[in-house]
């Protein structure tokens, strides 16, 4: 809930818990209580199931009763056996069956053949003739066994309970002498009476399930219970519903409950959020933008309201802030009493002298600043502890203190002080240089230190262009540095220095370089390195060349060793890299040259070239077989596994390796051998006293005797005369660099020399 108002967070979390209570109630409270109403109304079906089997089988036994008493009669059995014709007479009628709860009662002989039937008012059965149909149709049920049989079978007139049993003796000896057949109809009056037993709507139909079915829905259990389990055979099922009074009052009362809930839960959500609302969250965003205005106007006298008639947390809190607001307030005062002030002599710091410039209005008037640096401090420091040197800081600062009048004087560095006083001229400022000097010097002997000695250096800023921070530390350091550069123990003023200074020449040597590269003032010359016999431009190689806007042609033999002391060579060197590659690429690929680029050392050492060839030759496809990096001899006798790993990761690339000006180093040649170079390039030195020379003559054979032996191709540079030529022609297979074929040229110019030596080849 990350960048949500405490209000929305607050509704959020009743919200949450309340949907979390509701849902406990929904997806664990209720299943449980549904549930257990679902098992009680399993329970109340299952006893209304045994109550219908028990109301049918208590019918049974009845009717199983009433057969067995008139089937086992020796009675009966005289009467089928057509000896008692006086039992029909004595026993039978219609007000019998009646008595007896059955409709209809037919006696058998052995051969299954009617002796005797009497109906009740059963069916339409009024003719003799139905009732003669009615009895052949239940007679074929009778078993032929003369066992007995409860049954329930269909008729066309419905269906009937069918019970028979063999007529016997009443002591059971002898055979039996037929069977006696009761039925009972299953009529409406049938399932009212036995609907009433056992307590349910009952009702009968043609078997539709083999075994005992019960269908749920909301609001009952639908029962189908098969005769079969009753009777001994039946096709006919009971079907009756049970209520299922637990299941749909759980679910009224859990819904009835939910809605409750919800209605409480809505309702206790709102009252809660608007009881935090008031209480807390109010109060709380009060003091919160008390606390945003007091930051917008940064007045550490503003304090938060408080409110005493509500004494509780938050206004606990409040004051708490408030004791934080002060403490704060001291805080500040004391940091920047801190952050102005050196600890040590009292005297205002740097920052202090910083915003003295900055809030003082531009004048006109001239400035008089002096700075003042300790020489040697740090061997004053180990020679005769911090203790001293500190009692000499603490020392001069008094001093300045003395002299300062309406002026300020500031401890700007460990071992430097600054002295700043309006409209004082670097005249006036030499007397108190001097005097510094001389009351330092006596202090010195009284300590037993002698030649005590600062450097002071002397500006005077004029116009509002020097007021300021900035220029004025400028100068100053530049003036200081010279005075230290002078051999320590000098007062010199900037006027005095300002055209000879060579770390001003370095400064702005160094903006210069700076202004160039941001600018585009470089170029690039290309010499061409050609290959004499026959004729062909084998390749070139970049030459970076400067056009100052104010000062001209700076030779590189001036800016580049700037460009190394003061770090900027791995930035001019990412340049030409980029530069050459994009001029030369196009040329490279039509006349099938190569590109040689030179390399310095502390590009080797930052790994700068790397990063910037590895990226280059990404973005432009230019093939690195076609470079050719230099790395100069007089730059060889360094680190020389760093050497080796800087070669390896480039052959790794597919670059070449070329070792520039032999001859004006001293390496040996199994130590160049080690760096597994592919090219050498021999100086132009050797080539200057050819062929008059005969030692240069000698040595630049043997030279060439030895590279080639080596393997390795050669590249003669500084040919400028024919008979020059000659000799490196009659001597070696070298390629040729000189101003004989061509001096360094600008890329248009390249492109016309390319064009005219290809056509001169035609």
């Amino acid at each position: 809930m990350v960048g949500l108002r405490v209000q929305t967070k607050l509704f959020i979390a009743i919200a949450v818990n309340i949907v979390l209570f509701i849902g406990v109630i929904l997806f664990v409270i209720k299943p449980y209580f549904v549930e257990k109403s679902i098992e009680q109304d399993r329970a109340m079906t299952h006893d209304q199931i045994e109550s219908v089997s028990e109301v049918f089988g208590n019918h049974r036994l009845m009717l199983e009763r009433i057969l067995v008493d008139w089937s086992v009669w020796t009675d009966a059995y005289d009467f089928v056996q057509n000896q008692n014709e006086a039992f029909i007479e004595n026993n039978m009628g219609e007000e019998t069956l009646e008595n007896l709860g059955v409709g209809a009662m037919i006696f058998l002989d052995r051969d299954r053949n009617v002796v005797y039937s009497e109906f009740t008012q059963f069916y339409e059965l009024d003719r003799e003739e139905d009732k003669e149909i009615f009895t052949n149709d239940l007679i074929r049920y009778v078993n032929s066994s003369g066992i007995k049989q409860s049954a329930v079978y269909g008729t066309d007139f419905g269906p009937v309970v069918f019970m028979s049993h063999p007529i016997v003796k009443s002591d059971g000896t002898g055979e039996s002498g037929g069977t006696l057949v009761l039925i009972q109809k299953i009529g409406p009056d049938f399932m009212a009476a036995m609907s009433a037993q056992a307590k349910t709507i009952l009702s009968i139909s043609p078997l539709s399930h083999q075994q005992l079915t019960v269908d749920l829905d909301n609001q009952f259990a639908r029962v189908s219970l098969p005769l079969q389990s009753v009777y001994q055979d039946a096709n006919w099922e009971l079907n009756f519903s049970v209520k299922r009074m637990y299941y749909t009052n759980t679910q009224t009362m859990l819904e009835t409950g939910m809605l409750g809930l919800l209605v409480l839960g809505l309702g206790l959500l709102l009252t809660l959020f608007w009881s935090v609302n008031q209480i807390v969250t109010k109060r709380l965003m009060g003091i919160v933008n008390e606390l945003k205005w007091i930051t917008k106007e940064r007045n550490s006298r503003l304090r938060i309201q408080l409110h005493p008639n509500q004494q509780d947390e938050i206004e606990e809190m409040a004051i708490s802030m408030n004791e934080v607001l002060d403490a704060l307030q001291q805080t500040q005062k004391e940091s920047l009493t801190r952050a102005f002030r050196d600890s040590l002599t009292r005297l205002p710091n740097r920052l202090a002298v910083e915003e003295m410039f900055v809030s003082s209005p531009d004048t006109t008037r001239s400035i008089g600043v002096m700075g003042i640096d300790f020489d040697n401090f740090r061997r004053i420091n180990d020679q005769f502890g911090q203790r001293t040197g500190d009692a000499m800081l603490t020392f001069f600062a008094s001093r300045l203190m003395f002299y300062k009048e309406d002026g300020f004087v500031a401890r700007i560095g460990a071992d430097e002080f600054i002295f700043i006083h309006p409209e004082w001229t670097t005249e006036e400022l030499m007397i108190i240089a001097n005097q510094l000097v001389k009351d330092l010097r006596e202090w010195g002997l009284k300590q037993g230190m002698n030649h005590l000695t600062l450097s002071i250096g002397i500006d005077e800023l004029t116009g509002p262009t020097h007021h300021s921070y900035e220029v004025m530390m400028a100068r100053l350091d530049v003036v200081l540095h010279e005075a230290k550069a002078s051999g320590k123990d000098q007062i010199l003023s900037y006027h005095e220095i300002e055209d000879g200074s060579h770390y001003l020449q370095a400064l702005e040597m160094e903006r210069d370089l700076r202004h160039a590269l941001r600018h585009d003032e470089f170029e690039l010359y290309y010499q061409p390195i050609v290959s004499p016999q026959p004729f062909q431009v084998r390749g070139v190689e970049a030459l970076i060349r400067w056009h100052h806007p104010q000062k001209g042609f700076v030779s590189p033999g001036v800016f580049i060793p700037v460009a190394e002391q003061l770090g900027l060579i791995s930035d001019v060197g990412r340049w030409v890299l980029v530069r050459a590659i994009t001029e030369i690429q196009e040329y490279a690929e039509r006349f099938d040259l190569f590109l040689s680029i030179n390399v310095s050392k502390r590009q080797i050492v930052d790994d700068s070239f790397l990063e910037a060839l590895e990226e280059t030759l990404a973005k432009t496809g230019f093939p690195p077989h076609r470079l050719h990096v230099e790395i100069t001899e007089s730059e060889v006798g360094g680190n020389v596994y760093e050497l080796q790993q800087f070669i390896q990761a480039l052959k790794a690339i597919g670059v070449k390796i070329s070792l520039d000006d032999f001859g004006v180093g001293t390496s040996s040649l199994s130590y160049l051998q080690s760096l597994c170079l592919d090219v050498v390039k021999i100086d132009q030195n050797f080539v200057k006293g050819i062929p008059e020379n005969k030692f240069d003559r000698a040595l630049l054979e043997g030279l060439y005797q030895t590279f080639q032996t080596l393997g390795l191709e050669i590249i003669t540079e500084g040919v400028e005369r024919p008979e020059q030529l000659a000799f490196v022609l009659e001597y070696s297979g070298s390629l040729i660099q000189g101003y004989h074929y061509s001096k360094p040229i600008p890329v248009d110019q390249l492109n016309l020399y390319l064009r005219k030596t290809v056509m001169t080849q035609i």
